[in-house]
Formats: C-alpha cells, structure tokens, sequence
C-alpha cells in the first residue's frame, strides 16, 4: 500500500522538531553528555526512516508489521522517544542539582571551618597570618596578606636548610610574570624577584608536560628516564599506550628522598600516576584520569582530604572555554580548583611532618591555553569585544595565584627553601602542522591499496577528517559532543569513518609521526613491525633526506620558513633509553606552529590555521626563583635546566647526589658552606624502577586515554 503523502510529511516534520529539540537540550547542557551522542543518533535515525520510506517498510517487515509502517513505527517511535527524552532530562537535571548542592555544601562547610578558625585565632597574630575570607570559586581579588612584616634583608645571613618546599606553576612565564610584577600586579613574585634569586628555566626539547616533569623528577633527560610524550608505540605494532610514573627508568627525587629516611609530601605533581609508596604522601597529578582511581598514598589519604578540605578537583577541562557561552564557567571552575589545592597543601603540611613538600597548580597552564587570544591583540583569533571582558582574565588568575603564594611565604620557617618552578613557558599558538600528511606528500607513507582505504583516502582527500567535523559541531553549539566521540568506544567509530593508521600500508611506509610536536620516527627493520628501511647506511640516508626536506616546508600563507630547528635524536637525549626516542625532533618557528596531537589524521592540510580551540601553547623557558633558607638574594641564574632542580635541592637537603643525574647544583644562589662545598656524588645501587609498563588495568588505561583525549593531548 503507498504511504500517504501527508502522513509521511507530518512524520518528517515531527521528527525535524524532535532533532531540533535534541540538539537544543544538548546545547543548553540539559542532556548529560554521555547521553547526549546517543539522543542526536536516535534523533537522526527517525528523520532517516520517515524520510525514506524503504527504511520504514524494511524495518516493518523485520518486525512482521504488515500495516502502514510510516505511521505505525514513525509515530509510535517518535512517541516512545518523546517520553524517554523527558525522562532522561529529567535525571540530567536531578544530577546536575545533586553535584551542585554537593558543591554547596562543601562551600558552606569551608565557610564554617573558616569563620571557627578566624574565632580561634582571633587575637592571636603571633600564630601567623591565617587564611583570607571570600567566596573560593570568584575572580574577585582576595586580601592580600601583608608581606611587609618580616622584611628579609640582603645582609642578613640566611638560615642554613633543613626542609624545601616546591611551588610548580606549570607552563608559567617570566614573559608575563615581569612586566606584571613590575607594574605592582603581583607583589609576590616581585619580592621573590628582588630578594630572591631567579632565572629562566629551559625545559626539555620539546617542551612537553610528560617529560619535562620527569626530567625535574629525575635529574636527567629522556634518553635516561625514556619519557617522550604522553603516550608510546607499544612493541611489536603501530598502536600506541598512554605512559605514567611506572614507565620511568629512572629514580626520582621523591623516591630518593624517602630512601634517605626523609618525609615527602607530594601534591598533584604530573607523572606521579600511579601514586608511588613514598615516606611519607603522595596526591597523584596528571596523567591520573579521575578521582575515581586510586589517586593516592596511601590510599586512605583521598577519603582524609575530602573530609577535611570538602572537595577535590583534579584538573578543570579547558574545552569550556573553547566555547564563547563556556568561558565564565570554566574560570569559576578554574578559581575554585586552585583555592581546593592550596586547602589541600596547607592540610597534607600539617598532617606530615615533612622535610621535601611539592604542589603543582595547573591553572596557569590551563587558563593560558584557553585564553591566550583574548590578550594578544596580534593573535588570528583575537576579538576585541571578547578581550574587552576577558583581556585581562590571565593576569588576573596570576594575581589570584601571587595571593596564595604571599600566605605561602608568609609561613615559611627558618629552616624552608621555598623553590616557585615552572616546566616550560608559554606564547601565542597560531597554526596547526599535520605531520603525517606532510610525509605521505613527500612519498614517505603510503595508504594501502585496498578498496576501504582507497574510498577513506579520497574521503580525506575532500575534507572529510576529524577536526573539520569537530569545527562543525562546535559551530553547531554542539561541542560537548566531541567528549563522547573521542572516548574508547567512539574511537572504533573515528577509526572506521575517518583515515587513520589502519589505512596505512607499512611495508611501503618509511615514516611516520606519533605525537604532539615535530616528533619523526623511521620506520625501521627489526623495531618496527613492518619496517622498510635497513639499520645502519639506509637510515642515515633516509633521516638525511627527512632532515634536508624539513628545512624546505614553508607556510604557503606568506612563505615563511616553518621550521626553526631539526634534531637527531642522539644530538639532544643521551642515556639507555634513547632507543625509545624518535629519530628525528623539529621545532617549528617560534612555537607559533604546533602539531598538536588531535588525531592520526586530523585534518587533509598540512598546515592549517587554527579555527577555535587552544589559543596558546608551550614555550622553551620556564621559571626558576628561589627565597628563604640559604639563598642569595639578588642572584640571577644563567643557562638553568629543569634537570638541574633535583641535584639542587638533594645538595640543599644534605643528601647525596646520584651520578646519573644529568643536571648541576645552582651553586652561585647559595650561602655559606652550601656555596662552597662539593656535591655529595654517589655511585653506589639504587633502587632504580624497570619502566617498560604503565603499571595500568585495561579499564584504567581506557580511563587515562579518555581524560588525554578530552585535554587535546591524545588523537
């Protein structure tokens, strides 16, 4: 029987408004994100069937319906979605008022703490400078702490030290503490500046989150500790697994230092997942997925710091502000995750009685991520109307930072080294490099001949790859889509639709790139799989080749050269673990250029502007400042690495030095016998970890990928 023509376009009319519907709700964020990819696919599934009839029959005969099926199934669906559509709102909607009146509570509960704390002190300045009222979630400025009480004069002799402790600023920079510092924003940092000692701090090549903070870890530079990224091909494939602490093969200071019988206190430092057994504590930092894992030591440690703080926040997900309506969300969320780790520290310090306590604030990492644009005028995406809200939303976290740091300084004791450290630095992010799409334009790889990759590589060809879909659901409002796409079980789906290294055929593949910044590896005989080219004579020629065709790549948007700088892997790692490296590492001008890691095959260009997303990105030079006990004031360091920060403060502490350890002892900062007395060098069995595994269940390891993934780190 023919469908009846007005029955078909009502259903289809129903069904477009059911869509449309979806697609608000999902917008608005009244649909849970993990539900909200399986909704937008219902959706479009009934305006497929009552849009083409064939559908409809050859479902209804599946069925055994033998009547009008447009109207039978279209409408009966339509009707049975309606109703569970409302529900599944419905429970979103309870959720998101259980989180928030857990949030509240846990405010409230601070509050409380706060006013019965500010009652006991009352009248009682010897015991120092408590805490500052105000709301912890709010940009609003706290009250400064008054840091001019105790002056430290350069003529006084500095106390020798018994205890450091390690503030990481991760990925802040001098290029904005200065000028800011200077003009009275953060008073702080400028005292640390001038009664301090200070210098830039050069941070791994490439400056990279993983293995940066393992070579301050561990002294030593990834051909040692064999860290090259967030994740690593797994032997004997092309697949890749996320790496953690466990893949380390070297010691770190933590460890170290709690074989030498001192107390650790270590606070959201990245690479401590899985939290390690040290003597002391241990609140895990990235690349720990959730606080649904064991995220401490000893475990019973994180159930302590949710009764005493109220709440614990690991890390505030930055693609809120890739959208425009997201941005005073993710600050909120931002502030407040910032003021928990600073309750958190000031509890683990007086729950330990600790000689080595370390804290990693991530925020200056995240925010200028995120809002980089809004304050360089001269950034592609740079709004006026926008920066005229949010201009100055990166300063203004740095102050809200400078405030904790002066309750900081204003509790050192005598005996405390105070080190305020950052992993790399950080500028303006311009344009995407898609490596991977350069090497198959030089003829490097090659997608298999079949008909699936032929059809996926003419796809691709045309535009159809992940970061051009992701553009669209973001101009669709639909951002938090990509959350649930790039998860585990949506990976099968991209790894289907999309081209990826499935596609590849690797017989005839001599390169490839697996990583987020200028990392080449050959595809060599005997470690790769499938490799194509010989060791010895061919790779030299071969990595001569890439080499000499790098310097050629040029930006077809004004012909500017791209890279700035190509090296052979031996040239930059030296240690057992250099075998782990890839074989060639560019640098791409000014950092401006990025090949950020979205996917295999994110996007058909190989160089391409950035539409939306990050706005800022990594920079060679961190930060190094050093006050208190045994510090020089007025000292300014030259020519300071990361890896020099552990023999550092191992020389600080009294405690012997390891003679792998790649970094120096920042001698000219100190005072007294600590100047001029040699480095205890020890050459003597360590209790050095094997590396090689993750240490990782399957489901963590799939948890661990998804939070990598949904922070831009992992394609």
């Amino acid at each position: 029987m023919p469908e009846p023509t007005a029955q078909r376009f009502t259903a289809i009319l129903y069904s477009l408004i059911l869509v449309a519907v979806i697609v608000q709700l999902i917008r608005k964020r009244k649909l849970r994100e993990e539900y909200a990819l399986l909704w937008l696919a219902a959706g479009l599934l009934i305006l497929l069937l009552s849009t083409f009839g064939w559908t409809v029959s050859l479902l209804a005969s599946f069925f055994q319906v033998s009547y009008p099926p447009t109207v039978i199934l279209v409408f009966g669906l339509l009707f049975a979605l309606v109703i569970l559509l409302s529900q599944s709102v419905m429970l979103s909607t309870h959720a998101d008022r259980v989180r928030d009146l857990a949030q509240s509570v846990a405010l409230l509960e601070w509050r409380l703490r706060r006013l019965e704390e500010n009652d006991l002190t009352a009248g009682a300045p010897e015991n120092g400078t408590g805490p500052e009222e105000g709301h912890p979630t709010s940009s609003r400025p706290m009250a400064t702490p008054s840091i001019e009480a105790q002056p430290v004069s350069a003529d006084r002799p500095s106390a020798q030290p018994r205890r450091v402790l390690v503030i990481g600023l991760d990925g802040a920079t001098f290029d904005l503490i200065k000028p800011w510092a200077a003009a009275g924003e953060l008073p702080t940092l400028d005292r640390l500046l001038h009664e301090g000692a200070h210098g830039p701090l050069l941070s791994t090549i490439p400056p990279m989150t993983a293995p940066a903070w393992t070579s301050f870890a561990t002294g030593t530079n990834p051909g040692k500790h064999g860290l090259y990224d967030w994740i690593a091909r797994e032997a004997g494939s092309y697949r890749f697994s996320a790496v953690t602490a466990a893949n380390a093969t070297a010691p770190t200071i933590y460890t170290l230092l709690s074989q030498a019988g001192r107390r650790v206190c270590s606070l959201n430092i990245p690479m401590t997942y899985p939290p390690m057994p040290v003597n002391g504590v241990m609140v895990s930092g990235l690349p720990a997925p959730s606080t649904q894992v064991t995220l401490t030591f000893p475990p019973g440690l994180y159930d302590e710091i949710l009764e005493a703080v109220g709440d614990y926040i690991l890390y505030p997900d930055p693609g809120q502000a890739y959208s425009d309506a997201g941005v005073d969300a993710f600050l909120e969320l931002l502030y407040r995750t910032t003021d928990l780790r600073a309750r958190t520290l000031d509890f683990l310090c007086r729950r330990e009685p600790w000689d080595f306590a370390m804290a990693v604030f991530n925020g200056t990492d995240t925010v200028s991520h995120a809002l980089w644009k809004y304050m360089d005028p001269e950034h592609p995406l740079h709004d006026p109307s926008r920066a005229a809200h949010y201009g100055n939303a990166i300063r203004d976290y740095y102050r809200f930072l400078d405030q904790h740091l002066a309750t900081i300084v204003e509790r050192l004791e005598d005996d405390t080294t105070l080190i305020v450290m950052s992993d790399h630095g950080f500028g303006p992010f311009h344009k995407f490099i898609h490596v991977n799409n350069w090497l198959m334009r030089e003829g490097l790889m090659h997608l298999k001949s079949e008909p699936r990759a032929r059809l996926k590589g003419a796809l691709f060809r045309l535009g159809m790859a992940p970061m051009n879909v992701y553009d669209m659901l973001m101009r669709l409002g639909l951002g938090a889509l990509k959350r649930e796409v790039v998860r585990g079980q949506g990976q099968g789906l991209l790894k289907a639709l999309f081209l990826s290294f499935e596609d590849v055929d690797w017989q005839r593949t001599v390169a490839y790139s697996l990583g987020n910044v200028g990392q080449i590896t050959l595809n060599v005989a005997g470690r790769e799989p499938f490799g194509a080219v010989q060791p010895g004579a061919d790779y030299e020629r071969v990595r001569d080749a890439i080499i000499a065709r790098l310097w050629q790549l040029r930006d077809p948007e004004g012909g500017e050269q791209v890279v700035e700088a190509v090296y052979r892997r031996e040239e930059i790692y030296s240690g057992d673990q250099t075998e782990r490296a890839p074989d060639i590492v560019f640098i791409p001008r000014r950092l401006e250029y990025f090949g950020f890691g979205e996917y295999e095959f994110g996007s058909h260009k190989i160089i391409e502007a950035m539409k939306r997303g990050i706005s800022g990105t990594h920079r060679m030079n961190g930060i190094f400042l050093a006050y208190g006990a045994g510090i020089q004031p007025g000292v300014t360091v030259e020519g300071a690495q990361i890896v020099d920060l552990a023999p550092t403060i191992l020389h600080l502490m009294g405690e012997p030095i390891p003679d792998h350890m790649d970094g120096r002892v920042f001698h000219e900062i100190l005072t007294g016998d600590l100047r001029w007395r040699q480095p205890q060098r020890h050459d003597g069995q360590w209790q050095t970890p094997a590396g090689g595994g993750n240490g990782l269940s399957e489901e963590d390891e799939r948890l661990l990928l998804d939070r990598l993934r949904e922070l831009g780190y992992v394609g």
